[in-house]
């Protein structure tokens, strides 16, 4: 789950809704046909251009392949990610996924860390954190490596270039490095510091 969503950028309810049969191989892509919100399959998605194909990488289709060799739930209509508890009739729930294991495997990893009961990352506050976090990260990852963001917004399914300024996000190393960046052309063109410059 974890790796699907974090390589495509696919919404949680998009990923819970897949079906092995929304798994074109050959064609190496992922349809988006459902989704699975508050606990119901709604078809379509949640844009026009969401119930595009997620291109899926040779990597993260072994990868699925390999889930799919060892789930009890592997027939073209089951879902990829079927809940055991329901017996496959449904899609495990992202909110128990994100309680569960996705928030402990975080802070065991030091990307989360709660203070006074607070969420942060890099130091900064959150207000939630879950599989949506994977879509932020993924376009702040793609534009600080310099992706052309006609790509990012073709992989994210967005209409348009604006959802940039919401999902993009400097990551504190960024903003070091172009602060010291900065602090460099300074002094190298002579301003230093105490000489009543402001």
């Amino acid at each position: 789950m974890i790796v699907l969503v974090a390589a495509t950028g696919i919404r949680a309810s998009e990923m819970l809704g897949l079906r092995w049969s929304d798994i074109r191989w050959e064609r190496s892509e992922i349809k988006i046909r459902q989704t699975y919100v508050h606990g119901n399959i709604q078809p379509g998605a949640k844009t026009k251009l969401s119930k595009s194909t997620v291109t899926m990488h040779p990597v993260l289709a072994q990868l699925l392949k390999d889930w799919r060799a060892e789930t009890s739930y592997a027939a073209d209509d089951d879902y990829v990610f079927a809940s055991s508890k329901l017996g496959g009739k449904k899609p495990r729930f992202g909110s128990m996924v994100v309680e569960d294991y996705l928030q402990p495997a975080a802070i065991r990893a030091g990307v989360l860390e709660v203070k006074d009961g607070k969420r942060c990352i890099d130091g900064e506050f959150v207000k939630r954190f879950g599989f949506h976090t994977f879509r932020h990260s993924l376009t702040s990852w793609l534009m600080a490596n310099g992706e052309n963001p006609q790509i990012v917004r073709a992989m994210l399914r967005w209409t348009n270039l604006n959802m940039l300024a919401h999902y993009a996000h400097g990551f504190k190393s960024d903003k070091l490095e172009a602060q010291g960046a900065v602090l460099d052309k300074l002094v190298k063109s002579g301003v230093k510091s105490g000489v009543g410059n402001d």
